[in-house]
């Protein structure tokens, strides 16, 4: 006599996931709304530093790069010659970085009547008026300057993660379906 054959398991059935509450889903959103504001706080506490204080600020991150293992987060991609314009130029590039995604997923639970690539590009855009504005107040600072390149390359920040954020959103929908 053949032996008999096992059927395969089947895999347990996924339980659902829970839904936030109502209560929950605005305190989570309020709470995502303060990281994007701390951070614009930030960089506005960064910026009305005068001159001279903020090249202190910068030779003290500067040699602790040199010191450390730090030399593989700030490539000498500003400057081949100067350290600190590199570290200022990447501060700017980490700090909007961090900007872009939080502003993108602030956008994203705040504007649920938009598109996806509404979300985005309206995500940019607070990023850019915030690079924009951020420069425009340097103006006003002793020992500091408003420059455009300065704006360029916050967008080299936030515009890689905004484009990411929105990518895993839309993979994430896919994935649901």
């Amino acid at each position: 006599a053949a032996p008999a054959r096992k059927s395969p398991k089947k895999p347990a059935p996924r339980s659902p996931k829970k839904k936030l509450s109502k209560k929950a889903r605005e305190r989570r959103n309020r709470q995502i709304k303060r990281v994007t504001l701390a951070l614009l706080g930030l960089i506005f506490y960064f910026s009305a530093q005068p001159g001279a204080v903020s090249y202190k600020v910068s030779e003290t991150v500067m040699n602790t790069v040199q010191s450390g293992k730090a030399k593989a987060i700030t490539p000498q991609w500003f400057s081949t010659t100067n350290l600190n314009v590199n570290v200022r130029k990447w501060a700017h590039v980490y700090i909007y970085c961090a900007l872009g995604v939080s502003m993108a997923v602030t956008v994203h639970l705040w504007t649920v009547s938009l598109a996806l690539w509404q979300r985005a590009l309206l995500s940019a855009a607070l990023c850019m008026l915030c690079a924009a504005g951020d420069e425009l107040h340097q103006f006003f600072v002793p020992g500091r300057a408003m420059l455009l390149s300065d704006v360029g390359i916050d967008a080299m920040g936030f515009l890689p993660c905004i484009a990411a954020v929105f990518l895993c959103i839309r993979v994430y929908r896919g994935c649901r379906k």
